[in-house]
């Protein structure tokens, strides 16, 4: 066989790398060395700083735990060291407790009946505050509370377990702790109302002793960790020193708390970390091994107080060579390759240099190239060139015909496969815009619940992107607001189910519906998922609209009605106080009318504003009706608590009370009944607050009072006077009486005021102090009213008839008449009924009355007084007394009060009014009559202050007008004395 030539390029190259590969490894063997000498030294100083930085975090935050107890140890000094003192001491204690999201719980124990409130951090992130009752026998319900944003509100209350915490290991470690307090060994915790089950949880915990001066033990106070907790910490550590931080409990049984294998339950020590421990006495620093891996490690023995010890572990990889030596290792053989790639241009160039028989066969071949198919190729060896030339020559000549063929056979393979692809790919194009198209979340599962589709809207729903959850297990992507999804739950659903899932905006109601197919031998579920949580929120409207007032807010007398009945049961089993208060607000219709409906509405929502913020969290103000509200109050201990709510209704609504700018003034009537004692179903108890609010209301208004069966008895009476006073005026049981009026100057009779009076045949004779205000407030009043006035114009056109002397008749107007009727044109029409002359009619009306419509009355007394008709105003001084208005008003005549009058001769006060009243009557051009003159010396006084007319038992009392009119006809000159 012959020899064959060398190839000049393939010999230069070879020669250039095996020199630049032999330079390279010894390089590269150098700097190994070098980093594995360095690596020890400084793996060994990184681990022992990472080691203290982790612990010295460990001792802050034990530090805090203990300043957090000693805070709520003062909170608990303050609000007192009770039952009633647990929540206030705790909400005082809450700013401590957020401060440190480590902290799991945060309690405190009362030893005399175990009362137990304590301060919980759920996993997600949520704080409730629970209160237990203990062995106390007044109360058996446990009650926990939520924090919202305007505090703690109640959540849930529920018949106590009988826990009874000093029971447990805290509290008695806590008992025998010294002063400073204890961290006490890690122990199983007991999970309060926690469905079956449930995964164990374990914790530790510092307890510290409450005592006062005499050694006496007022409480133990407790801050705990769970041990997930604990781990959620150290895993915020262990990440930023980047190692693997675990703790070891020492003791006789040490156990391993802290670790990331670590879940809710302690675990028992791993024997890589057995020598570790048993060199504990001081420290430790080296290598361990762990499984199948060797790492650095550091530990150190951390003491708490009390005596507990912990051995806190340090560990990360040990690697040959560290990172920055690895950094340098890197740049040295990168230099070392961009030498040789020199090295390897240069040899480049000389063979090209060398190799012009190569250059002429590259030339060749870049012909076929751009040769057209159909013609062969020919390529002329190069003269002078090497064998592998040739040989290349030669078969390349050979291969050109072939290459054209096969190039026409491959470009009609190649158009028919692209023009599949394209419709294959245009079919998918178009099924993924259907599928990413649409508002509804929709992906899909296999047998091993993996993630294998998932389009747009569950991207927007879940706040997760397509690309993100392909391949992952669904239990990791999707879950319910309180934990992991139950997906057996979930898979088992029959047509359509509801469910509620956290998404990316929060937990969102879905409706839910599954297909299953097969595809490739596998089970395939799709899943359709809506977002219902709009309907929810408008079904729960509608709720709120059905059981709440639309104006205030407030629940309305359906809700309340519910509540009273769940509050009565409640009560009748606990053997506890309830309280329900019927608040009216005074003069409320005066802001209406003066300021319009819609300033009306803003004050009721003011009012109901600061009632709800008077009364507790668990108590409901409701809205009954116009400016009526409802106010319950429930768990009370005496009816003291229910008096002082009460008075503070009061007196806030008699401080001023700003309204879009505008002060208005008003004030409350309350009436208050209690459960048991004033009734035992929820009627019975809104009838009684109703009966004692409007007590409240008789008495002068802006003042409470509380419910007496006195009170129900008078109501009653009330009502069967009210129905007996339906027929009195048609039974003829309604009667007239006139008590004469003297002229001071001539002590002659000039007229008469009428009185009303009632003689029925059972009740016998019943006073108008009793009758009038039924009649006012049933509406009676204005049938009554007609006929009084009738009957007195007919008695006066009488006596007018018979030509006995002129005398003036005085008629008496209600608030009700003026306020809702035309008086004008009621009393002018009698008057044309009558033929009674308009001169010879003296209406009065009281101050008070006219005070609650200025305008009207005035336009009222314009129009009597243009007619002839005299005006009088009666009880001058005992109401809202305005010079203003005085002034304006068409009146004749002052009616000085007969209280006023009755005490002028022991009350100087009294006396001072009545000779004010009659100088400023005279200036005004008014003239002066004063009633209740009783005795000869009242008269003197009178006529010594010039008063013009006086009335009272000392001229007579009312007679019938029968002896009136013999009175007037006999022309009696009564014993009247002359100044």
């Amino acid at each position: 066989m012959a020899r064959q030539t060398r190839s000049f390029a393939r010999a230069l190259l070879l020669d250039i790398v095996g020199v630049v590969l032999a330079l390279g490894c010894a390089l590269f063997a150098i700097l190994v060395w070098q980093g594995a000498a360095s690596t020890e030294e400084s793996a060994q100083q990184k681990i022992d700083e990472s080691l203290d930085r982790a612990i010295e975090r460990l001792r802050i935050l034990a530090a805090a735990a203990e300043m957090t107890v000693d805070s709520a140890a003062r909170a608990l000094y303050m609000s007192g060291t009770t039952g009633a003192g647990l929540r206030p001491a705790l909400e005082s204690s809450l700013s401590a407790f957020e401060q440190r999201p480590e902290l799991s719980y945060l309690g405190i124990v009362l030893p005399a009946d175990g009362e137990y409130g304590t301060l919980e951090r759920t996993s997600t992130g949520e704080i409730l505050l629970w209160l237990f009752p203990g062995t106390r026998p007044d109360d058996r319900f446990t009650r926990n509370f939520m924090l919202t944003e305007n505090g703690f509100s109640l959540h849930e209350e529920r018949s106590s377990d009988g826990y009874d915490p000093r029971t447990r290991p805290f509290y008695r470690a806590g008992v025998t702790a010294p002063a400073e307090g204890r961290w006490i060994a890690s122990y199983r915790w007991i999970l309060h109302f926690e469905e079956a089950g449930t995964t164990p949880l374990w914790g530790f915990s510092y307890v510290k002793a409450l005592r006062d001066h005499d050694g006496r033990l007022l409480g133990v106070l407790d801050a705990d960790f769970d041990i997930p907790a604990l781990n959620r910490f150290l895993a915020g550590i262990a990440k930023d020193y980047d190692v693997r931080l675990q703790i070891v409990e020492l003791g006789d049984a040490p156990r391993l708390l802290g670790g990331p294998q670590v879940g809710r339950v302690p675990l028992p020590v791993p024997e890589e970390l057995a020598p570790l421990i048993a060199s504990a006495a001081h420290s430790f620093t080296g290598k361990i091994q762990s499984g199948e891996e060797r790492r650095w490690a550091a530990a150190r023995r951390f003491e708490l107080k009390g005596g507990s010890s912990w051995m806190v572990i340090a560990s990360r990889e040990a690697s040959l060579i560290e990172a920055p030596l690895r950094r340098q290792l890197y740049q040295v053989g990168g230099m070392g390759l961009a030498m040789g790639l020199g090295l390897v241009l240069i040899s480049v160039r000389l063979a090209r240099r060398f190799g012009q028989p190569l250059t002429a066969l590259e030339r060749s071949v870049a012909a076929i190239g751009r040769t057209d198919a159909e013609t062969v190729p020919i390529i002329t060896p190069a003269a002078g060139g090497f064998r592998e030339t040739q040989l290349l020559e030669e078969a390349l000549s050979r291969m050109a015909a072939a290459i054209r063929d096969r190039e026409g056979k491959l470009a009609a393979n190649t158009a028919k496969l692209l023009q599949a692809q394209e419709q294959q790919m245009a079919s998918l194009a178009l099924k993924g815009a259907i599928f990413d198209s649409t508002d509804t979340a929709i992906f899909s599962l296999d047998d091993s619940l993996t993630i294998i589709e998932w389009n747009a809207a569950a991207e927007t729903l879940f706040g997760a992107a397509r690309r993100q959850v392909l391949g992952r297990s669904i239990q990791e992507v999707v879950s319910f607001p309180g934990g992991p999804a139950d997906w057996a739950a979930i898979l088992a659903t029959m047509d359509t189910g509801m469910f509620r899932f956290l998404g990316a905006r929060g937990a969102f109601d879905a409706e839910l519906r599954i297909i299953a197919l097969h595809q490739d031998g596998q089970a395939i579920r799709t899943l359709i998922i809506n977002d219902i949580s709009a309907r929810k929120m408008a079904e729960q409207h509608l709720r709120h609209l059905a059981t709440h007032d639309e104006l205030t807010g407030l629940p309305n007398r359906n809700l309340l009605q519910e509540r009273l009945e769940q509050a009565i049961a409640h009560a009748g089993r606990t053997g506890r106080l309830l309280a329900l208060l019927f608040l009216d607000l005074d003069r409320f219709k005066v802001v209406n009318d003066a300021y319009g409906h819609p300033f009306g509405d803003a004050v009721l929502k003011a009012a109901g504003q600061q009632l709800v913020a008077l009364v507790r969290d668990g108590d409901t103000v409701a809205r009954h009706g116009g400016d009526e509200f409802l106010i319950l109050l429930t768990g009370l201990h005496t009816p003291a608590d229910a008096d002082a709510v009460a008075r503070a209704i009061t007196e806030t609504l008699r401080q001023p009370l700003v309204v879009q700018g505008r002060e208005i003034h008003l004030s409350g009537s309350v009436g208050m009944s209690m459960f048991p004692h004033d009734g035992t179903t929820a009627e019975a108890l809104i009838s009684s607050s109703d009966i004692a609010m409007y007590r409240a209301k008789s008495l002068g208004r802006n003042m409470y009072q509380e419910f007496t069966h006195e009170m129900k008895e008078e109501t009653q009476q009330r009502v069967k006077l009210e129905t007996c006073l339906h027929g009195a005026v048609a039974a003829g049981q309604l009667q007239l009486v006139y008590q004469p009026k003297v002229s001071l100057a001539s002590g002659t009779i000039i007229g008469c005021e009428a009185l009303l009076r009632w003689q029925h045949p059972e009740l016998g004779m019943v006073p108008p102090s009793r009758f009038i205000p039924v009649a006012e407030d049933s509406g009676l009043i204005m049938p009554i009213s007609d006929w009084v006035l009738r009957t007195a114009c007919l008695q006066a056109k009488a006596w007018s008839a018979a030509g006995l002397p002129a005398a003036t008749m005085a008629v008496n107007i209600s608030a009700r008449q003026i306020l809702r009727h035309d008086v004008a044109e009621w009393a002018l029409g009698i008057l044309d009924e009558t033929g009674l002359a308009p001169d010879l009619l003296e209406l009065e009306l009281t101050e008070s009355l006219i005070a609650q419509d200025v305008d009207k009355v005035t336009a009222t007394f314009g129009r009597l007084k243009n007619a002839g008709v005299k005006l009088s105003i009666d009880d001058f001084g005992t109401g809202y007394s305005s010079l203003s208005y005085l002034k304006h008003f068409p009146v004749d005549t002052l009616k000085i009060d007969q209280s006023f009058v009755r005490n002028m001769l022991t009350e100087p006060g009294d006396a001072a009014i009545v000779r004010a009243v009659i100088v400023l009557a005279h200036n005004l051009r008014f003239k002066v009559i004063a009633e209740g003159v009783e005795t000869a010396e009242h008269c003197r006084l009178l006529c010594e202050q010039r008063c013009d007319e006086i009335q009272g038992y000392y001229i007579s009392k009312p007679v019938p007008a029968g002896e009136f009119e013999t009175m007037l006809r006999n022309g009696v000159q009564l014993p009247v004395c002359r100044a």
